[in-house]
């Protein structure tokens, strides 16, 4: 009988097949090879997950279409890792399985987030109908991936989204977008809180961007990101006011020790 490889040695076994990459893909798998790769599915939920992780990352492009097999396993971290090691292989031909799973309102959220950050970071040139078909999607936590991976996509029609997005329901949503479209442009219009928002001073808010993206749009051209972290504070000319007081602010009472 044989033993299950020890933790250790499995890590070791995923970083050899990393570092040696993976394996040629001018030819599709023989059949046996897709049995034996095929069988390799059930163990990427368990001890052995590090080694048919790095099995897989060997095998290299040829193990997508098995891949696609995992990506609609039973087993919730079956599907993770199967999404996970399409992202190590870096092969294109995964998006557009990786964007069926993203917009498979069926699948739990956390799944349909890690299909679509991989997606977008495999082929951001292609990401854009993705992320307009999931930006109409009724959950919120899908929404705002969508506004949070935008900002990978150097695109003039992401910026169309996004500020379609300021309308959002969700003000967590909108802030997301205006964040990413902050990021995108530096632009801030004073008042503009769209945390604290209602949703018709979004509507109106989305509209005052729409009008000033039509007048830039054809100018626009994206620079290096900024740095990140919320936009900075408006402060007025002057600064800010000292809030009135009926009487002087009085120092703290002394404390003597002995």
């Amino acid at each position: 009988m044989i033993s299950k490889p020890v933790p250790f040695l499995l890590v070791f076994a995923l970083g050899v097949a990393l570092v040696l990459g993976p394996a040629p893909a001018a030819l599709a798998l023989t059949e046996e090879e897709t049995k034996r790769a095929e069988a390799l599915i059930p163990l990427l939920d368990g001890e052995q997950e590090f080694w048919a992780i790095g099995e897989f990352v060997h095998i290299g492009p040829p193990a997508i279409p098995v891949l696609a097999k995992g990506v609609r396993h039973p087993s919730r971290r079956v599907r993770i890792n199967a999404i996970e090691t399409m992202s190590m292989i870096k092969d294109k031909a995964a998006v557009p399985i990786l964007n069926a799973v993203a917009a498979n309102e069926e699948e739990i959220p956390a799944v349909r987030e890690k299909a679509l950050r991989v997606a977008i970071r495999l082929d951001p040139a292609h990401a854009v109908p993705a992320l307009e078909a999931m930006a109409k999607d009724p959950s919120e936590m899908i929404r705002n991936a969508v506004v949070s991976e935008s900002r990978i996509v150097k695109d003039k029609a992401v910026i169309d989204l996004l500020i379609t997005l300021l309308a959002d329901d969700s003000s967590s949503v909108a802030d997301g977008a205006f964040r990413t479209l902050w990021n995108f442009t530096g632009r801030m219009v004073e008042g503009q809180d769209f945390i604290q928002s209602t949703k018709e001073e979004r509507v109106a808010w989305a509209k005052d961007w729409a009008r000033w993206w039509a007048d830039n749009r054809d100018k626009f051209q994206f620079v290096p990101d900024r740095p990140t972290g919320p936009p900075p504070v408006m402060i007025p000319p002057g600064g800010f006011p000292m809030p009135p007081t009926d009487k002087p602010i009085q120092p703290p009472p002394e404390k003597f020790g002995y």
